[in-house]
């Protein structure tokens, strides 16, 4: 039967009445139930054609019976500091079609939930970068195109700090999503390597100079100094304060901070204080 605005069936095979025993998937030995032929065929009918003439409606559906999905990662992160996001789940011992991951990274400022459709998440994954959003995967299909159970490992590594929904969907590899889960994830600032913003300053406190650290960005963990003379090191000099000797009389004293964290190290440089 035609309906306004559609074409009829283009296939003789399925104008007949649609039974459970009388479909099967094109070059597949097992016979689909109504609704996993109803599911074929909204994924792979032209637009408007055999979809429209069986009443079914266009947009791609989600939960898919028999398919399941699990994510695991730790809460919380640092910028810089590699996340382990581990995938899991299980697609249906009938399955036919090919099962794809995708995991992608959306902060919470831009969206509070997770997008319905995998494609939707990776568009504002990708437009979002610059906040942090990452594209993880949109399309890991080794060990997860397969029935039964699968398990597969990921690395987000964040850029920037705040807070991400993780957005997992298993799917088609073209427009129907078969499963999805979401985590969130706190990411800290602070691990991007430290940056001198203020230089370290030599000055003067009794009979000792004192190395004041200055200022630094992206949080370092630890410092520690050392002493030149005249430009040359001074052996064995290596604490926040120098005594003041007849030796640095008449001489240029400077001081270096080096300042480190889980990222690495910078190393600043005082102006130099002649010591009268």
């Amino acid at each position: 039967m035609n309906t306004p605005n559609t074409r009829p069936l283009a296939a003789p095979a399925l104008a007949g009445k649609m039974t459970d025993a009388s479909i099967a998937s094109p070059g597949d030995p097992q016979r689909m139930s109504r609704t996993r032929t109803l599911n074929w065929l909204q994924r792979t009918a032209a637009a408007g054609g055999v979809l429209a003439a069986l009443g079914v409606g266009a947009s791609p559906a989600l939960a898919d019976p028999g398919y399941t999905l699990n994510l695991s990662a730790p809460p919380s992160a640092s910028v810089g500091q590699p996340v382990v996001i581990q995938a899991s789940g299980s697609n249906p011992p009938t399955d036919f079609f090919s099962s794809w991951l995708a995991v992608h990274v959306i902060p919470t400022s831009v969206l509070s939930t997770c997008p319905d459709n995998y494609m939707q998440a990776f568009q504002v994954a990708s437009s979002t970068s610059a906040q942090g959003g990452e594209v993880v995967t949109n399309g890991q299909r080794e060990n997860v195109d397969a029935a039964g159970n699968w398990s597969m490992p990921l690395v987000h590594t964040p850029t920037m700090p705040g807070r991400f929904l993780i957005c997992g969907y298993t799917n088609d590899g073209a427009t129907y999503t078969f499963t999805t889960a979401s985590l969130l994830l706190n990411v800290q600032g602070g691990t991007a390597r430290p940056a001198n913003v203020g230089k370290p300053r030599v000055r003067r406190s009794g009979g000792k100079l004192v190395c004041n650290r200055g200022r630094w960005s992206n949080s370092p963990s630890r410092y520690s100094y050392g002493w030149l003379v005249n430009g040359k090191a001074k052996r064995g000099a290596s604490g926040q304060k120098l005594r003041i000797t007849r030796g640095l009389r008449g001489r240029r004293v400077q001081c270096t901070v080096r300042a480190s964290n889980a990222a690495g190290a910078t190393i600043a440089l005082s102006r130099p204080l002649r010591i009268r």
